[in-house]
């Protein structure tokens, strides 16, 4: 890699933000986003890094889980039940991949809805929408029973409409499919780390002989993921989005949060920011959300 690892020992503890005096300043007065949550331009703690991923379980999920592990590190995983390649609601990702869910669940880490089969939608109907989100909430359960629940956090497909259209007809449409749905957590604009962006020579999304980590095109997707996010921290709160689809993701993980770490930050889930922002469960605030 083109970046030094350094050596440090922080104990950094979530729960400093949520009892301080800043739990109770921001409050959701309006819902012209959306349902109530997390978008671009809403308020983070200060030095807190949420690290989210998007798209699996995948083979490479239980890799990311074993990084987090060591860094003791709990972040945000969005799941699709059908949408990887080989997926289908028979052969499906949560089958596929249950201990790793379960693994996923027990260590702590906050388990969002990333739809069924991650389709656009804004170029989809309502009924499509909710669909997309029940259908996958169903899978979810019924692959994983006892181990499951609600998932309450939703990440929209590519962030669309939020992030990728300024058409205000398509965004109230979706919101109203939205509402009472769960609620949304976005991502900061400029912390997309850029691992989706294309598919590089050494990577692959299964295990196995076509990957190459020593390519010299997957070391410079590396050091782009890296540059990407560690260029723009300046203390304050970041949302990342990561895919855990990606083994260049897996590979850079553990040098960012180096980073991150040596320059004061702490990490968060989605689950603890609603008790930062408005000092309740997700539950407890979704429940509140109107239809």
């Amino acid at each position: 890699m083109s970046f030094m690892k350094t050596a440090i020992s922080l104990s950094l503890v979530f729960l400093i933000y949520c009892s301080s005096s800043e739990t109770s300043t921001y409050i959701q007065t309006d819902h012209k986003k959306g349902p109530i949550g997390y978008y671009e331009g809403d308020p983070l703690p200060p030095k807190t890094a949420f690290l989210t991923f998007d798209d699996g379980p995948s083979d490479w999920t239980s890799d990311v889980l074993d990084v987090l592990k060591k860094e003791n590190i709990k972040a945000t995983f969005f799941v699709c039940g059908a949408w990887l390649p080989k997926a289908s609601t028979r052969g499906n990702s949560f089958r596929k991949y249950k201990t790793v869910l379960i693994r996923m669940k027990e260590e702590g880490h906050t388990i969002g809805n990333h739809t069924l089969g991650h389709q656009n939608f804004a170029s989809i109907s309502e009924k499509r929408i909710e669909s997309q989100l029940d259908e996958n909430q169903k899978l979810y359960q019924n692959e994983l029973g006892e181990y499951s629940g609600k998932l309450i956090w939703i990440r929209p497909p590519f962030g669309s409409p939020y992030i990728s259209t300024k058409n205000e007809t398509t965004r109230k449409r979706v919101s109203s499919a939205l509402q009472g749905k769960g609620l949304v957590f976005m991502w900061t604009k400029e912390f997309d780390s850029t691992d989706s962006k294309e598919w590089v020579k050494g990577e692959w999304y299964e295990k196995g002989p076509r990957i190459d980590p020593d390519n010299e095109k997957f070391r410079r997707k590396m050091d782009r993921i890296y540059n990407s996010l560690v260029s723009k921290t300046e203390g304050q709160g970041v949302v990342i989005l990561f895919h855990d689809t990606h083994p260049t993701t897996k590979e850079v993980l553990p040098f960012i949060i180096e980073k991150l770490k040596a320059e004061g930050y702490t990490f968060a889930t989605a689950e603890d920011y609603t008790r930062w922002r408005w000092g309740k469960t997700s539950e407890e605030l979704s429940e509140e959300d109107p239809d």
